[in-house]
């Protein structure tokens, strides 16, 4: 279930929103999107096939607002709709596929962006010679922007053959439900692009603002100092990203 607290005509916004995968990457990208465009919360969605969670505003120490697993964020500026996902899945996404692609399609929001990542250890030895950001893209978004992404010099997702060489496949190791979706959204024509980043476990903050200044080369959504460089916030909440510090009374 998707629900508004108000009423937003999304008509030609891009939706963004991340897949929970390795170093959760995508979640802390949209965490500075949400945090450095100051998108307000317009609502949520309830699903059964993610873990329920509740907390405080991870963006206003000072906000008596809640979180919840699948907030809902607006960016009328940008004409940008975030959505964030906080827990992971407990079962098949399919009610929420189908719940997200129509919600898409009745707002006529004009193109999906999934963030996501992918495990470091599964890179070929061409990979790992190169940039470690590849995009994956429906053929709508590639007959607009493939010029753009040629001047960014982006890599697209390798394909991968299969053990008995027959054939080759897109793969997404460690990037959750990012494939899947691309896969349903394309079915049924809905632009989308997949941006990811091959990392592994640990502080993947570094690994977030490289995603999100990827995606902002193309829809530049950040704004930019006197000197050009890109204004990136953190949210507060990341002061515990990696826990409270470890009592002295261990040493």
């Amino acid at each position: 279930m998707i629900k508004l607290k108000e009423e937003v005509d999304l008509t030609g916004y891009t939706l963004v929103l991340p897949s929970v995968a390795v170093g959760n990457v995508g979640q802390l990208a949209v965490d500075l999107f949400i945090s450095s465009l100051n998108a307000r919360r317009i609502g949520y969605i309830w699903s059964s096939e993610f873990i329920p969670i509740f907390g405080p505003d991870p963006y206003d120490e000072n906000s008596s607002d809640l979180c919840t697993a699948l907030d809902v964020f607006c960016s009328p500026e940008k004409k940008v709709l975030l959505l964030q996902i906080r827990s992971p899945l407990i079962k098949e996404p399919v009610i929420f596929f189908d719940e997200l692609q129509n919600f898409i399609a009745e707002k006529n929001i004009a193109k999906v962006v999934i963030l996501t990542s992918s495990y470091s250890h599964e890179r070929r030895d061409h990979q790992i010679r190169t940039v470690p950001l590849r995009y994956l893209a429906s053929q709508d978004i590639m007959l607009e922007h493939s010029e753009k992404f040629n001047r960014l010099n982006w890599t697209y997702l390798e394909s991968k053959a299969v053990e008995d060489g027959s054939s080759e496949v897109l793969e997404i190791p460690g990037g959750g439900f990012a494939k899947a979706l691309y896969d349903a959204l394309l079915k049924i024509k809905i632009p989308c692009i997949v941006l990811l980043r091959f990392c592994s476990e640990g502080d993947n903050v570094p690994d977030a603002v490289e995603l999100a200044s990827y995606l902002d080369q193309w829809l530049q959504l950040f704004s930019k100092d006197v000197s050009g460089n890109l204004i990136i916030t953190k949210p507060p909440s990341w002061k515990f990203l990696f826990g409270n510090n470890p009592p002295l009374e261990i040493f």
